[in-house]
């Protein structure tokens, strides 16, 4: 019996030791956690941001640099006066078209794409039909896009814009809603689009040459006092009414905006701590979702974190400190406002920007007014601005000086234009750092 009272005894103190020691380690672990806590200071992402931690050898002196690769495919139909609804399809198909690839590529990293909504698996037999497939995909992997061209007279109407900003009589437009080509769910829309596009050049040839000397407005005033109708497209841009027309240099953009570094904000934050990650046996790992993405490199050394956030401010400003930089080329000073978006030539509007975000996918983007007729402005609310608020190269000093000092027979607009075309894809190159091919041939996009 006594035996047994050891045996127990013995047993009580093994249990209570044990005890004590475990929880020693868990007091001790649960202060590591809190110290580990105080010394991570992240921000909590927000909708407009995406967060990358990049771990770097050294000390605070490092410096980093986002190295991505930017390809951007330019067709250049700056002489070209497109219709506006063709011009929309041939970006809007681009701008789907990635955002569905890049939830594809999501699902099939990790085995859960559907066989029966995917532009890798669409059911075609047709061998020409497949090939352009394949090659759209291709082209929409490896570049972004960026159309430069002109347009027919027009207005549109972003989402937050009014009826009542359109200044016509309700008998000489009606409002057409510009639908979607496709959406994120429909992958066989892009296929109807191959199919009415397969000659899509032909389309863009028929399309008007801009002419400097031609009044287009007679045109347009012959169709309000014969009471013909215009169209006003309502479309999926923000911002208010807006006029588009010759004299008129567009860019659109087609961008994946998480691919430039010029995108990005960088802060030194505190070292993470290991225990926030598990780190693969190569030492680095990327995270990826339609909300986040996310680079970490392992280093076991004293490191410098770096935090990288994309900011949407930032690319707004990207694309305003580009419409400066073209004028700049061309010795015309200009400023930004901090209660208006666009570029300004002292309080007047010289360049608009307006653009449709989605996934970090853009589109629409800059129009530049270089001779254009302000008569169109004056049936319209721009932007919540009176058409006295906007001007045009043309109507500039430096610019009427240039035109004075040149000998040849050119006509001065055609070569602005020309020169203006020049400087805008130079300043799409600068700002973004980003390499570039030049095709006027828009079946280059299924080649």
């Amino acid at each position: 019996m006594i035996k047994i009272y050891l045996i127990v005894q013995i047993a009580l103190h093994i249990i209570v030791f044990c005890g004590k020691k475990k929880l020693k380690n868990e007091k001790i672990c649960a202060k590591q956690i809190c110290e580990s806590l105080k010394r991570l200071k992240l921000k909590r992402n927000k909708k407009a941001y995406i967060q990358i931690h990049s771990t770097l050898n050294g000390n605070k002196n490092n410096t980093h640099t986002l190295h991505m690769k930017n390809k951007i495919c330019i067709f250049d139909l700056s002489e070209k006066l497109i219709d506006y609804k063709l011009a929309f399809d041939l970006q809007n198909v681009l701008h789907q078209s990635k955002i569905i690839l890049h939830k594809e590529n999501s699902l099939n990293s990790s085995n859960r794409l559907s066989n029966s909504n995917s532009l890798y698996t669409l059911n075609i037999t047709n061998k020409s039909k497949l090939g352009k497939l394949k090659n759209l995909k291709k082209n929409i992997e490896k570049y972004d896009f960026c159309f430069v061209l002109q347009h027919t007279p027009c207005y549109t109407l972003g989402s937050s814009a009014d009826s009542n900003d359109i200044h016509l009589d309700e008998k000489n437009y009606y409002i057409e809603e510009i639908e979607e080509v496709c959406n994120n769910s429909e992958s066989n829309k892009i296929l109807q689009f191959i199919n009415k596009y397969e000659n899509v050049k032909d389309e863009i040839e028929k399309c008007e040459i801009y002419d400097e000397k031609k009044n287009y407005f007679d045109s347009f005033l012959y169709n309000i006092n014969n009471k013909i109708k215009i169209p006003v497209y309502r479309i999926n841009r923000g911002g208010k009414a807006t006029y588009h027309g010759p004299g008129q240099l567009v860019l659109y953009f087609i961008f994946n905006l998480k691919n430039y570094s010029s995108n990005y904000n960088e802060k030194r934050v505190q070292n993470l701590s290991r225990n926030h990650y598990n780190f693969p046996k190569d030492g680095s790992t990327r995270k990826k979702d339609s909300e986040c993405l996310s680079y970490v490199e392992k280093n076991t050394n004293n490191a410098t974190n770096i935090e990288c956030l994309f900011d949407l401010h930032k690319t707004i400003n990207n694309f305003q400190k580009m419409g400066m930089e073209i004028m700049k080329k061309l010795n015309v000073k200009t400023h930004t406002k901090n209660d208006s978006i666009g570029v300004f030539y002292n309080d007047k509007k010289l360049i608009s920007i307006g653009l449709k975000i989605r996934k970090y996918v853009s589109m629409h983007g800059m129009s530049v007014n270089f001779n254009i007729n302000k008569n169109f402005l004056k049936y319209l609310l721009s932007c919540g601005m009176n058409h006295n608020d906007y001007t045009s190269l043309h109507e500039l000093d430096e610019m009427k000086n240039k035109e004075s000092t040149r000998e040849n027979g050119i006509a001065h607009h055609n070569s602005l234009l020309r020169e203006l075309t020049v400087h805008s894809i130079q300043s799409l190159k600068t700002i973004f750092n980003a390499n570039i091919k030049i095709t006027s041939d828009i079946r280059d996009i299924f080649a």
